[in-house]
């Protein structure tokens, strides 16, 4: 186990700090091997097979090319929940965790139903579903590949939510459509400029469709998202986003002028602008 620490801390040191290599090769040697932490970190005598070494090197290899962890292990952590994840999905953000839990902490013990507008994992519905007990989730997204995989981590969790295909720009609700209490979206959010800022690795393996939004229209998905509360949400509902820390003034703004009387905008655990509740529209 020691040398494939120090072969990984020799493959990675030029991608990643000394620190992150240490919980890369954890994270391989627990996914390949079923070594916990616990177990490395107390020197516990371990016996690497030579199919789990060539395992492990293989997906180190994959590591130093700048694929994420997550979709090399196939798993990722959001709230309290292990889900699947795979490149048709967005990796779950510890800032969207905060988002699901504003909602969850608004929420409790009610009864009502919520709305998921591009569910990807389906990270945020699940989480909803496992803590509101009292709501009826539902889930929406584009993407057939997406979908597949949030049926499967609903059913590996034995959650109950609904998914449908739907483009959120294609909607039409028409008379007697489904109505919510709460709307919920992690929408495509970044810009050019901003995707300049962001990590290689995250622009090369992460999906494009749940991620870009033209330059010159870089709230497209919000004002759609104000037009669908319009015809979805219930009186006294609330719509929660995930936003870019770009552009906070610009998205209350607009919720604002689309007839939110209430917008509030709150900062992430590092103090960025970064999501959004919007209530009591009055059209």
């Amino acid at each position: 186990m020691q040398t494939f620490l120090s072969y990984a801390a020799q493959s990675l040191n030029k991608q990643y700090r000394p620190e992150e290599i240490r919980q890369l090769s954890y994270s391989l040697l627990e996914d390949c091997c079923g070594f916990s932490k616990n177990d490395i970190y107390a020197g516990k005598d371990t016996k690497i097979s030579a199919k789990q070494r060539q395992q492990l090197h293989e997906k180190l290899a994959r590591l130093a090319v700048g694929e994420p962890l997550q979709y090399i292990t196939e798993v990722a952590h959001f709230y309290d929940l292990k889900l699947s994840v795979n490149p048709a999905v967005l990796i779950p953000r510890p800032e969207t965790e905060e988002l699901a839990e504003w909602i969850i902490h608004d929420y409790a013990g009610e009864k009502g139903k919520i709305l998921d507008v591009g569910t990807g994992s389906a990270c945020i519905s699940l989480a909803l579903a496992k803590h509101l007990s009292g709501m009826q989730v539902e889930a929406w997204d584009i993407s057939p590949a997406a979908l597949a995989l949030a049926r499967q981590n609903a059913a590996d969790l034995k959650l109950d939510v609904k998914f449908t295909e739907q483009d959120l720009f294609g909607f039409n609700p028409g008379p007697g459509a489904q109505v919510y209490d709460i709307i919920v979206s992690n929408p495509p959010y970044v810009t050019t400029a901003e995707a300049l800022k962001m990590e290689k690795r995250v622009l090369k393996h992460e999906p494009a469709l749940a991620l870009f939004v033209p330059d010159n229209d870089p709230l497209i998905f919000y004002r759609a998202l104000a037009g669908l509360a319009a015809s979805i949400l219930k009186p006294g509902g609330s719509l929660y986003v995930e936003i870019s820390i770009y552009y906070g003034s610009e998205t209350v703004q607009l919720f604002k002028e689309a007839g939110f009387e209430e917008v509030v905008l709150r900062q992430d655990i590092s103090g960025r602008d970064r999501m959004i509740k919007a209530s009591n529209y009055h059209g």
